[in-house]
């Protein structure tokens, strides 16, 4: 299990190209300090040619885009976050605290086990705004296959697992590379109800007719993702990596390895109109709330085989406190979703020589409230009564609960 742990260090080495200009969390903290007042621009300009060599926090990254409130900045420092997502966190988040004994790393797992039975699958009825940032890079064509998530066996037609999809084919009009940059957000409401996770109709709708880049998707953080998860992990056990500081108490992380044979998780690879279903190996980590059992972080790495062994597949989704109602519940914050794809015939030889298409979404989930049906009684000129209830599609009455925003 120690050399999982290693390789999940070692991971971001796949990632593009190495920038020119490297930083830990500490040196990132000094350059902003010293690019504090510059115009929106000449920040961009600075941050475009930084890589993160340790994972900013989700609250460093709320920290940072409050002082620097420009779009272009904004973006920048949410690029450089999210791609750093799967590293290992600066020593100063690292605990020194000893590993627990084995009976109570077991009475944790155990926790969350429940609490993905219990807890998180018995949410409120809710709505929430899913606001995605989408990012790639520009090449000269496009693949001419792609990676799209998959159902698993046994799984409800609403609780798909968080896997990856890129575009499907096409050849793009671009002739010059472009690193990674922004090409548009998203927003659109998810609709949680009766234990299943839901996109309102009408906006999934517009989102693919508005906005037909935005290739790279997830679903299930509400739900189906630590659940498949956790069913994988009770069959291959996990390792004990590290207690970190969360917002207020320590963290207990766990690295976890699932082998191929064990794997639930499905990818797709479509060619030609026909679609290939591969279940690789993959691993990953598991924040959990030592007390209750809660998880609080979560990551799936792809451990993709030959002959795609050249495809990254990785998506992370954090879950914190929000308040529904009159009530605090653990709920999915923000998710990170990267993929790396071998382009066909983009100006190489042959495949091995391939250049890479890459995709990364920032999705944060924000406006949570409660969703609740409205009822109207209607007399008509018989005297009886017809009780029209919420549209179909979720268009519900929600409370008028506050907004949830990235914790601070």
């Amino acid at each position: 299990m120690r050399k999982w742990a290693t390789l999940l260090l070692l991971w971001g080495v796949a990632w593009p190209a190495m920038a020119a200009k490297t930083l830990s969390i500490e040196q990132m903290e000094q350059l902003l300090i010293k690019l504090h007042g510059k115009p929106d621009g000449k920040v961009a300009g600075e941050l475009d040619d930084v890589q993160l060599t340790e994972r900013a926090s989700l609250a460093r990254l709320s920290r940072w885009e409050a002082d620097f409130p420009g779009t272009r900045a904004r973006q920048a420092l949410m690029k450089l976050a999210d791609m750093s997502a799967f590293l290992n966190p600066p020593a100063v988040d690292v605990l020194r605290d000893p590993a627990p004994d084995v009976e109570t790393q077991q009475r944790m797992t155990w926790m969350a086990e429940e609490y993905v039975k219990s807890t998180i699958m018995r949410l409120p009825d809710l709505l929430a705004t899913r606001e995605t940032t989408h990012f790639e890079d520009t090449i000269s064509q496009r693949a001419n296959y792609s990676v799209e998530s998959m159902r698993s066996p046994g799984v409800d037609e609403h609780e798909s697992l968080s896997a990856l999809s890129v575009k499907p084919a096409g050849v793009a009009s671009a002739t010059e590379f472009k690193a990674l940059h922004s090409t548009g957000e998203t927003s659109t409401t998810v609709i949680y109800r009766d234990g299943h996770e839901l996109l309102d109709g009408d906006a999934g709708k517009r989102m693919k007719e508005e906005d037909p880049a935005l290739g790279l998707t997830t679903s299930g953080e509400f739900g189906p993702t630590p659940g498949a998860v956790i069913g994988d992990v009770i069959q291959t056990g996990v390792s004990w990596l590290r207690w970190e500081q969360g917002s207020s108490e320590p963290v207990a992380v766990f690295h976890y390895a699932v082998p191929e044979g064990e794997s639930h998780f499905r990818v797709g690879i479509t060619s030609g109109g026909k679609v290939q279903a591969l279940y690789p190996a993959y691993h990953g980590e598991l924040a959990i709330d030592p007390e209750t059992g809660a998880i609080l972080r979560l990551s799936e790495v792809a451990d993709m085989a030959p002959p795609h062994e050249k495809m990254q597949a990785a998506l992370v989704v954090e879950y914190a406190p929000v308040t529904i109602g009159d009530r605090s519940y653990i709920c999915p914050v923000r998710g990170v979703a990267f993929s790396e794809t071998p382009v066909p015939g983009a100006g190489a030889a042959e495949d091995s020589a391939a250049p890479i298409q890459t995709e990364l979404n920032d999705v944060a989930f924000t406006h949570y409230r409660v969703f609740r049906s409205e009822t109207r009684v209607v007399k008509g000129g018989s005297g009886a009564s017809d009780a029209t209830s919420a549209a179909p599609n979720g268009t519900g009455t929600p409370d008028a609960a506050p907004p949830a925003s990235r914790p601070q």
